[in-house]
């Protein structure tokens, strides 16, 4: 079992993520896609993942604007399969737009967490959001 699924095309993001938890005791478990899509056929067990046993993470961190298909596209598809649907699913987004907000809760988003612009704030944000959320998706 992994601890956290994050879904984020930007590789500098995914870089920072990357040492922000290396740096947590006890080190997260994480995966990271870089589509919507992937991150799609990774939970519900479709495309290069049909037949395997993917486990399911205890947390996804996905982010809005991605190739593919869009967080809201992730959202909706694992809010409407049995297997998923009560994964936390937090976005992690640049996006404070109040329609991306409320669209991504209406979806069913647990949380939504705006991106900070420094990274100290970025590994505040994440140590709190890591220690909230991974306990309860036990």
């Amino acid at each position: 079992m992994i601890d956290i699924l994050y879904i984020e095309d930007n590789p500098d993001e995914a870089d920072v993520f990357r040492r922000v938890m290396s740096r947590m005791d006890p080190t997260p478990s994480f995966t990271i896609l870089t589509s919507g899509s992937e991150a799609i056929d990774y939970l519900l067990l479709k495309g290069s993942h049909l037949g395997t046993t993917s486990p399911l993470p205890r947390l996804v961190l996905v982010d809005l604007n991605l190739p593919g298909q869009s967080g809201f596209d992730v959202i909706q598809q694992v809010r409407a399969t049995s297997r998923t649907r009560y994964l936390s699913l937090v976005v992690y987004s640049s996006s404070d737009n109040p329609k991306d907000i409320r669209r991504a809760y209406d979806l069913g988003a647990n949380a939504y967490l705006i991106k900070p612009g420094s990274y100290h704030d970025v590994t505040s944000m994440m140590r709190r959001a890591v220690e909230f959320w991974l306990p309860l998706s036990l």
